[in-house]
């Protein structure tokens, strides 16, 4: 082909008359996706189908799915209609087989009605009807990766509007609430699928987005205007669900204007509407579309639009998160209003929320609330640090003094909130370090660390670890020059499988006192090389000799009775110590000293802690001539003194 958009002859498709173009696409489309179809029925039935479909998983679909996308440029509609075609052929078995299964439910009253897609109750359905369903799923699957593919090359392609019409009949219609699905052997995939139709019509309203709020509009005009009850409640919450994925367009000012009319009469639904669950809903509808904003909004903060939406909600939705009811669902919701808010409005009413969050992060009889309360806080810290540029000097190192004092209580051997992952405090530190290094240093880091105090056994193995990981964070974003932190967002991975992460690379070469000094770092490095010693020598003495797998009182012992209980979060900090080496080289210990404790954390018991043992070691030997030798020369001793034959 030439660059995706021709045929195998080298004629490019644009210049084929329209009857020869739609039969090529035909051509290629129909042997493609029947294998593929095949595939996912020759897996187990329990295997979920993005499993086997998602991008990420088949290499080879996803060069087809590519090459869909690079071809649509200059046939979307022709591709489309085949699309289109296609997809009626594989979903028409599936409607003779529910009107059989229909005529035959008729013979009993109490299945008057069933079809395929009913939700049917698992003991009824027969195991070929779960297999056409699931095939049918696939089918919808696989319709929604190549729609979500082609139609980001919809705005070259003005018009069209049967085409986009016939895309939102087919998304809307899984967006209906159905009753007994949780019983459906293929639930999951029945969601998927939804979530699916959600992107794709998050990719539509990119290029059409005043037909996409029309439809939805509408639909949720007539759901409201029916007799209120649960299964209209759960109607109006499955419409909402499928517009999780719409953007707001931020340039040009009209789109964006035109996003946040649409995003104010939402709000004013919420403002009106009494049911519960559906305030939820829409909640969460909100903070899905402002979180993207708020990780890249500047001077759109005071756009009328923008402000008017903030100020709509700001008062109802606080007065709510002093409601237990309210708390998990409205929390982020209050968070994403101050995110997207003016910087006046921001200072005049986070702290207010902030002592809000700060006083849930203890919340022992709800752990949800904790986790929820610090993810608000870490956010709300993003835009004080980042985008604000904090307060004066006092009103600054009091803010942060009680986040920190909260979050790594004095004298405590945890954190809080407990059982959190570890990342989000080390982006918490790198937060305030970007603005405020010597306090992000001196008054956290070396405070997790046990900087200046002796370390005989390891007390506090998370605390040390967040220090640890976040003081190498911070050195490697300086020597990177990488700038700003981006804002933490809700999820990586959309339901087609494409990410929306780059994935981070850190640097391996070796953190020098130059290095320290050229990027400002120079009065912190040493205390974390004498401290990294102190930590290694320890963990070596209680976890690395004795859980060698050459010691003879672990033999016929599993790793994972051995290493359970107070021994886990002491052998996730090994490993990040491991993992940190050589870019921090330990201070006071010789390389044959390094290159030994290496050596045998090869044969530890912990498979992971073996593998980064491994990888320093061959970065050293790769990477820093200097070392090689030594490296060598320390291991083949290590072979012939410890491994035996």
């Amino acid at each position: 082909m030439c660059g995706l958009a021709s045929t195998s002859c080298g004629v490019c498709l644009r210049t084929l008359p329209f009857r020869r173009r739609r039969n090529w696409t035909r051509c290629w489309l129909n042997p493609s996706l029947v294998c593929q179809l095949d595939q996912v029925l020759a897996e187990p039935q329990e295997k979920p189908l993005s499993k086997v479909l998602q991008r990420g998983e088949d290499p080879v679909f996803d060069q087809l799915l590519t090459a869909f996308g690079s071809v649509a440029e200059h046939c979307l509609p022709s591709i489309l209609r085949a699309l289109f075609a296609w997809y009626e052929r594989q979903m028409k078995p599936s409607d003779a087989m529910a009107a059989s299964l229909t005529d035959s439910a008729k013979k009993t009253p109490e299945n008057r009605g069933k079809g395929l897609f009913s939700g049917e109750p698992v003991e009824t359905k027969e195991a070929e009807t779960i297999l056409q369903e699931r095939r049918d799923l696939a089918v919808e699957f696989v319709f929604c990766l190549i729609l979500i593919e082609v139609l980001k090359q919809l705005p070259f392609h003005p018009g069209h509007e049967q085409l986009v019409t016939y895309i939102e009949n087919v998304a809307f219609k899984h967006f209906k609430y159905r009753e007994g699905i949780q019983n459906d052997p293929n639930a999951t995939n029945i969601h998927t699928v939804a979530d699916l139709y959600a992107e794709v019509m998050g990719v539509l309203a990119q290029s059409r987005f005043q037909s996409v709020r029309k439809r939805f509009m509408t639909e949720l005009k007539d759901l409201r205007a029916k007799e209120p009850n649960t299964h209209t409640t759960q109607s109006i919450i499955s419409l909402l669900m499928g517009m999780k994925f719409f953007r707001v367009k931020m340039v040009p000012i009209e789109e964006f204007e035109a996003s946040f009319q649409f995003m104010q009469e939402c709000a004013q639904y919420f403002t009106e509407v009494k049911d519960k669950d559906i305030k939820h809903a829409l909640a969460g509808l909100f903070v899905e579309i402002l979180v993207p904003v708020a990780a890249t909004v500047k001077n759109e903060v005071n756009v009328p639009c923008l402000k008017n939406f903030v100020e709509s909600l700001y008062g109802s939705t606080l007065d709510m998160c002093t409601k237990s009811k309210h708390r998990l669902a409205i929390f982020p919701l209050v968070t994403c209003l101050l995110c997207v808010s003016q910087k006046t409005f921001f200072l005049q009413n986070w702290h207010y929320f902030l002592a809000l969050c700060l006083s849930h992060l203890k919340n022992h009889r709800d752990p949800k609330i904790s986790r929820v309360a610090l993810e608000s806080l870490y956010r709300l810290l993003w835009v004080y640090m980042i985008r604000i540029k904090c307060e004066s000097n006092s009103a600054t190192q009091s803010r942060l003094q009680s986040i920190v004092n909260s979050l790594f209580p004095k004298g405590s051997k945890a954190v809080v909130p407990r059982d959190t992952p570890l990342n989000i405090f080390v982006k918490i530190i790198q937060f305030i370090a970007q603005e405020r290094l010597d306090f992000a240093m001196r008054e956290i880091v070396f405070d997790l660390l046990s900087v200046g105090r002796p370390i005989k056994l390891i007390l506090t193995p998370e605390r040390m670890s967040i220090g640890l990981r976040a003081f190498l964070v911070v050195a490697d974003s300086l020597q990177q020059k990488e700038g700003e932190p981006p804002m933490p967002r809700t999820s990586g991975v959309l339901p087609s499988g494409n990410t929306l992460r780059v994935k981070k690379t850190y640097l391996n070469k070796m953190l020098t006192e130059d290095t320290a000094r050229s990027i400002g770092m120079s009065a912190y490095f040493p205390h974390v090389r004498r401290v990294f010693v102190d930590i290694l020598r320890a963990l070596d003495v209680q976890y690395g000799r004795p859980l060698m797998m050459t010691s003879t009182q672990n033999v016929n012992k599993e790793p994972d009775e051995m290493i359970t209980g107070e021994r886990k979060p002491r052998i996730d900090l090994f490993r990040t110590c491991v993992a940190a080496v050589p870019r921090l080289i330990p201070d006071a210990m010789t390389g044959s000293e390094l290159v030994d404790l290496l050596s045998r954390l090869t044969l530890h018991m912990d498979e992971e802690l073996r593998a980064l043992a491994y990888q320093s070691l061959q970065t050293l030997v790769i990477d820093f001539p200097d070392w090689r030798h030594e490296v060598i020369a320390g291991f083949c001793q290590f072979l012939a003194r410890e491994v035996l034959d």
